[in-house]
């Protein structure tokens, strides 16, 4: 039965410096959580904390309801799996696997059954009497998730699993643990700094910067509706702009933001009440969330280079301002614009975001 994870204002200490101060959240059974953020925010340290590695100065964090504060990490009944696969190098995949049964002195006609069984999920029962030695990184690594589930744990964890791996593996373990993950239905906590890792691989994401959370939520929402201009820029790529609101003269429910560059106007339905007329604020405005117009309205580019990627194409362009600018438009039967050429951009107002001036934090409605 997949279980919950409670963290309650956790803090964690290194003599004086204070990593994490009061961290809360919540994980549901059978969820894959990811712990996303840049390096040195604090997800690696959670991690060591859920599992008993690491001290905690403060909070409480329960599985299942039960605090495990102060419970050995031998005795949590939780998976682990490391950055470095930490696989024994004078055993077979199958002794490898089998390690975890033999320390809790499960008896060897169970153990072969629980080897054999885990392996056919991961897909490496061909493996079994195969030397790590001769083993490829992506077959390493199948070899170090099976170890860790094959024990039954109650919470599986995995820190930076991939970052070890080329690309075109990452791709292909990233999907292969996803789908072990469903088929086995064990609550996941996962640490990644890979935006598009984890984007592809999570239920929820915990978005972390300095060891505070920023923004917990669906992988389409936090891209699509980032809470603040960290996530934004974070995630993805982001084109960071300054605007003002227009309150006055607009239809009711809806103002207008004004473009600095070139008081170029987009109407908009969804800012929160609080804006008022005036207020300067910060926009995002995602590489695709821009229309390109060789004549007409909008805020006035010129395009200094361009790459062409299949399915995209990406330009690289100089606002009047000398602001610099990526957009992507994907391609179709137009010429690829060449360079010096003067254009206008428009936005996709129900796409872009907007954010308060100094803070920083959302204007959008009903994002948290």
């Amino acid at each position: 039965m997949s279980v919950s994870i409670n963290i309650e204002n956790v803090v964690k200490k290194y003599g004086n410096d204070t990593i994490i101060n009061g961290l809360s959240l919540n994980i549901k059974p059978g969820e894959f959580f990811t712990l996303l953020g840049p390096s040195g925010c604090g997800k690696t340290t959670l991690l060591r904390m859920i599992i008993g590695f690491n001290s905690i100065e403060g909070g409480t964090i329960k599985i299942n309801d039960k605090v495990v504060n102060n419970i050995p990490p031998n005795k949590r009944n939780i998976g682990m799996v490391f950055q470095n696969y930490a696989i024994f190098p004078h055993m077979s995949v199958a002794k490898n696997v089998a390690f975890g049964l033999k320390n809790r002195k499960v008896p060897k006609p169970e153990i072969e059954k629980e080897v054999d069984e885990i392996l056919k999920i991961v897909k490496i029962d061909h493996l079994k009497d195969r030397m790590p030695a001769r083993l490829s990184g992506g077959q390493q690594q199948r070899v170090a998730l099976a170890r860790a589930i094959v024990i039954h744990p109650e919470v599986l964890l995995m820190d930076e699993p991939l970052s070890n791996l080329d690309a075109k593996l990452r791709v292909e373990m990233r999907n292969a643990i996803k789908n072990i993950q469903k088929e086995i239905g064990i609550t996941t906590v996962y640490v990644t700094h890979d935006q598009e890792e984890a984007l592809a691989i999570s239920d929820q994401i915990a978005v972390m910067n300095a060891g505070v959370i920023q923004q917990i939520g669906k992988p389409k929402d936090i891209y699509q509706r980032p809470a603040n201009i960290f996530v934004s820029t974070f995630i993805g790529l982001s084109n960071i702009l300054e605007a003002f609101v227009k309150t006055e003269g607009c239809e009711p429910g809806k103002k207008k933001l004004v473009f600095a560059n070139d008081h170029y106007e987009v109407s908009m339905s969804n800012l929160c009440d609080s804006v008022q007329d005036g207020q300067k604020v910060k926009v995002s405005v995602r590489p695709e969330e821009f229309e390109i117009k060789r004549e007409g309205t909008g805020i006035a580019a010129t395009v200094e280079s361009s790459i062409f990627l299949g399915l995209s194409t990406h330009y690289f362009m100089e606002l009047s301002n000398g602001q610099k600018v990526e957009i992507v438009q994907y391609s179709d039967d137009q010429e690829i614009i060449p360079n010096g050429t003067k254009v206008f951009l428009n936005v996709k107002a129900s796409r872009i975001n907007v954010f308060d001036y100094e803070r920083e934090r959302t204007l959008i409605e009903g994002v948290k």
